[in-house]
């Protein structure tokens, strides 16, 4: 049954290599902004030995794997790909398939993003990582437990994607959501902009009931070694409950979808 999904997935990693101009305008630009951002908190600690348990080398390390990761919201586009789909009528073929829509969508985004990570954000944090002497997680298990949650935020960031683009099911257009939720909310609760220990108490206490720390922020401070034992355990537990309240939501959503559809006669 998975070999379909993976068929899915496969198409979309190879349709993904054919942009290639697009791929190196991409890894330039990220490239550019990460190098100014680098050099800003560099500035910032000039004359500081540490901020918030962060010396130099750790908030350096924070901020380039927080502006890698950050990649796959600029990358991932499912929410604008069900509103075209929905748009031109598309989407009605998608739902008739004896497939899964939801699975379908996932395995296909997991394509494009594995060509992102192979060849946008893996070349991008090991040039800064020799540039700027970054710190390694401290032990294999980090490492494997770093790769456990960055899959686990992804699944979240796709599910509040596709979610969104539910919505295009009964909206005109769904940018203004979009832009609200992604490049707002999760902007500023995802712990992209600076680690969430330097935010002021409100706006941690409100980042606490949101998901949007588990994307960034979680995987993050599991790399640099600020979320350990108890805490590491915490966050994990966290992830897999937004991964599931999520992907339920994002289920009933589609269904409901799926329904409107038969009843209008598609």
């Amino acid at each position: 049954m998975m070999k379909k999904y993976l068929t899915f997935t496969t198409k979309a990693f190879q349709r993904t290599l054919t942009y290639r101009f697009e791929l190196w305008m991409e890894l330039f630009i990220n490239v550019l902004f990460m190098l100014v951002y680098v050099y800003l908190w560099k500035a910032l600690y000039t004359g500081q030995t540490s901020v918030e348990g962060y010396d130099l080398n750790g908030i350096l390390t924070y901020i380039v794997v927080s502006q890698t990761l950050l990649t796959f919201t600029f990358t991932l586009r499912v929410a604008r790909i069900i509103e075209e789909k929905v748009r031109t009528g598309e989407v009605v073929t998608d739902l008739m398939k004896p497939i899964d829509f939801q699975l379908m969508t996932l395995a296909t985004a997991a394509g494009t993003s594995s060509h992102t990570a192979l060849f946008n954000m893996l070349p991008k944090f090991l040039l800064f990582y020799g540039a700027f002497g970054l710190s390694l997680p401290p032990s294999l298990l980090t490492v494997l437990l770093f790769i456990i949650s960055v899959v686990l935020g992804y699944v979240i960031l796709f599910s509040m994607e596709f979610i969104i683009g539910i919505f295009a099911f009964w909206l005109v257009e769904i940018r203004g959501i979009y832009a609200l939720v992604i490049w707002g909310l999760s902007m500023l609760f995802s712990g992209y902009f600076l680690p969430l220990e330097f935010y002021p108490a409100f706006l941690a206490k409100v980042a606490a009931v949101l998901p949007f720390r588990a994307i960034i922020y979680f995987p993050t401070a599991i790399y640099t070694g600020q979320l350990i034992g108890e805490r590491l355990i915490t966050a994990m537990l966290i992830q897999l409950a937004w991964v599931a309240v999520l992907i339920g939501l994002g289920r009933l959503g589609y269904r409901a979808a799926f329904r409107k559809l038969v009843i209008q006669g598609g």
